[in-house]
């Protein structure tokens, strides 16, 4: 089916569902972390969206995890990108949380992400990291009287898709499902990651604890992650035994590693996405 068809069913699905549709509240918010060091504990706070559906509730929780620009200059200038998915999702049910991590954007610092070395990083520990500033996010949820949290989702893109991973690993109470949307770490230029080794070791290490059932979306002309790796990092899953969903999707531009962001895309990934919920019992409909 081509891209063109799928546009036009995203289109006419979207009409008819438009009258179910919830209007959206959009805040922005900031969210406690206590982060552990040598000399003791910090207090920090990130910034954050909320987008919470009309009503009382409880809304399923989702939490939409954003990925790590190539240049270390480029991350005070993060901000929240997935603004029009968080609606999407928001409109049909979904407390949609989108938090930039520590040394992103306005969220405290410093930054704590870092794999150290090309030649051997610390891909395990890195993510685990961005674990933190994830589980942050799922601390709040459970704080507010109209989230559901016994059914909460992970969504992440890149090194936050990574993030979404490591966190999967430790099997956080309440969550039910994770989304990973060209997950990884290490790119440091066009088809070039730093021991990709490491990074397939590291998933492996990540799917060794993991419980909870996924849905994977790769581009098949990503140029951070690309199709060879990515089918190596699953095979990492699979020989876990962990319940991975994987679809492979058409290239898109020049990198298809923005897929996420395409705004055509989303008659692609939406239908996966729905399958995706609904086998977890949870809304769907996004279009």
């Amino acid at each position: 089916m081509t891209l063109r068809r799928l546009t036009l069913i995203a289109a006419l699905l979207c009409s008819a569902l438009g009258a179910h549709a919830q209007s959206v509240a959009r805040r922005d918010i900031e969210i406690p972390m206590t982060v552990k060091g040598f000399f003791g504990e910090s207090h920090i706070k990130l910034a954050a969206t909320e987008y919470r559906p009309e009503g009382d509730g409880p809304f399923p929780v989702l939490v939409i995890n954003h990925g790590t620009p190539r240049s270390p200059a480029d991350f005070p200038k993060t901000q929240d990108r997935y603004a029009r998915q968080a609606e999407m999702f928001a409109k049909h049910g979904f407390l949609v949380i989108n938090p930039l991590r520590r040394g992103y954007g306005k969220s405290d610092g410093p930054w704590a992400e870092n794999y150290f070395s090309c030649a051997n990083p610390d891909y395990v520990q890195a993510g685990l990291e961005t674990a933190k500033d994830i589980s942050a996010a799922l601390d709040y949820a459970r704080t507010l009287p109209y989230a559901d949290v016994q059914h909460m989702v992970l969504l992440g893109k890149s090194a936050g898709g990574f993030g979404v991973l490591a966190l999967s690993s430790l099997n956080p109470e309440g969550v039910v499902g994770t989304i990973n949307f060209a997950g990884g770490r290490g790119s440091r230029g066009p088809d070039d990651v730093c021991n990709e080794a490491k990074l397939v070791d590291a998933f492996g290490r990540y799917a060794s604890t993991t419980k909870v059932p996924m849905l994977w979306v790769y581009s098949e002309n990503d140029h951070f992650f690309g199709s060879a790796l990515a089918k190596r990092l699953l095979e990492a899953y699979k020989a876990k035994g962990v319940d991975v969903r994987f679809e492979g999707v058409p290239p898109y531009g020049s990198d298809g590693h923005a897929f996420f962001e395409g705004r055509d895309n989303a008659a692609i990934w939406v239908p996966m996405v729905d399958q995706f919920l609904a086998k977890l019992g949870l809304p769907r409909h996004l279009q």
